[in-house]
């Protein structure tokens, strides 16, 4: 899909556990994510499937880390898997919506079911997908998200001019 390596940012880990928090030198990025999901291929793939799209990917197989992570530093989209062992997806995406309400927050799983998926999206979640990935359709999904994320910027600035004429 993204098959051009050459156009992929360097990547920079900073802990010794490689898919611990890991980070592109990009300056520039699309959106950033918060990726978490216990099964560390997963995370892996994904972050390489986003990166040549212009996406930096900050990863964590520990949900309780990615939360001091979200703590501390801005992301646009967080990405979490639906079962994991020291919290769920519905927990972390809680935690997300106490810390920063307007962040959209995806729940993997590779256990869907109707019941589940109607649970996230009650609790706020902005999408819901099934393992193995459609990437086509998540990309599809982030992309929204970003649209989404401009057009606020835009009307921000619009309505800020607006206060600043009058």
């Amino acid at each position: 899909y993204y098959a051009n390596s050459e156009s992929a940012p360097e990547i920079q880990c900073v802990d010794s556990f490689e898919l611990n928090h890991c980070r592109t030198r990009k300056e520039q990025y699309r959106m950033r994510l918060l990726l978490i999901d216990d099964e560390l291929d997963c995370i892996n793939v994904m972050r390489t499937v986003l990166r040549p799209a212009g996406h930096e990917c900050d990863l964590f197989g520990d949900p309780v880390e990615a939360l001091e992570s979200f703590r501390k530093e801005h992301h646009d989209v967080v990405v979490t898997d639906y079962r994991m062992p020291e919290m769920d997806g519905i927990e972390v995406l809680k935690e997300i919506r106490e810390i920063n309400p307007e962040t959209p927050v995806v729940i993997l799983t590779g256990y869907a079911d109707v019941e589940n998926a109607i649970g996230a999206v009650n609790h706020g979640a902005y999408a819901f997908f099934r393992k193995p990935l459609d990437f086509n359709e998540f990309i599809g999904t982030l992309s929204k998200i970003e649209n989404e994320r401009k057009e606020r910027e835009e009307q921000k600035v619009y309505f800020d001019k607006l206060a600043r004429e009058y």
